[in-house]
């Protein structure tokens, strides 16, 4: 995807990050207003300096898209970087990052994803638009467990994909929508999703003013709400200018929509 233009003054842009609970946040956001980026990458591995594989992923996402590849590519590439910084001596063997990306277009958007960090599309209900690459998205998949009781499940944490983790091309998520006038996109490392379920979310979302203060009250919120992880939120508000059409041709996607009134996830 190619930006006819990189007047993004329509979007408020704000994100924040906290070290939670842990010694140190292995989170790390980008936000690249002239390439339309914003990236959140949750490190993993701890003390196999997730931190720097978290960085690199960023980086190396940054430079393939300024380079004019699409994110599915740059991710696959990040991959590749993350290998190589083991090799070279930047990090420690074994340490690899989730990441979700988002370049924007003037009302539209494309994705691409790994691991279990979150693309929520806010517009008055939740819209998840990500799918985890982890153990309990497969049980449920499979009709094993609900996705009530994947929220408690011993293994929720486990993850299946990560950049860093593939020897050969890694295969990520993609997406792509309209972001209308009003609506907003969303973001995060499982630090917001793991202490907040979703109508928590929905209240927070539905109280926004600008983007940097919306993304701090959803930290605030996870930190109070006892989580351990490193806690990253990054928001995308179209603040009204409805801009260029975004092919309007692309495939649409199912996504999981909670409905605040009814309480409900529906397909």
């Amino acid at each position: 995807m190619t930006n006819p233009t990189t007047d993004f003054s329509h979007l408020d842009i704000g994100a924040c990050s906290h070290v939670g609970r842990r010694e140190h946040n292995e989170d790390r956001y980008l936000i690249d207003r002239e390439l339309g980026l914003v990236i959140v990458a949750d490190g993993v591995g701890g003390h196999h300096s997730g931190e720097v594989a978290s960085a690199i992923t960023c980086e190396v996402i940054r430079r393939e898209v300024a380079s004019g590849a699409d994110l599915r590519t740059a991710i696959e590439r990040a991959n590749t970087g993350v290998l190589e910084g083991v090799a070279s001596g930047r990090g420690k063997a074994g340490m690899a990052s989730t990441v979700v990306a988002a370049r924007l277009a003037p009302s539209g958007y494309e994705l691409a994803w790994v691991g279990d960090s979150r693309i929520y599309l806010w517009d008055g209900k939740l819209r998840l638009l990500s799918r985890d690459h982890s153990f309990v998205e497969e049980q449920i998949a499979s009709g094993l467990i609900t996705r009530e009781e994947a929220r408690n499940h011993p293994r929720r944490n486990v993850i299946l994909r990560a950049v860093g983790t593939a020897s050969g091309n890694l295969e990520a998520g993609t997406g792509r929508g309209q972001l209308a006038p009003g609506t907003c996109l969303l973001l995060c490392s499982d630090g917001i999703t793991d202490p907040l379920d979703s109508p928590q979310l929905c209240a927070l979302l539905s109280q926004r003013t600008g983007a940097e203060e919306t993304c701090q009250r959803l930290v605030d919120a996870a930190y109070q709400a006892g989580g351990k992880d490193n806690i990253t939120a990054l928001l995308v508000v179209n603040t009204g200018r409805a801009g260029e059409q975004y092919d309007r041709g692309a495939t649409a996607q199912a996504v999981w929509v909670f409905d605040p009134d009814t309480a409900q996830y529906e397909m």
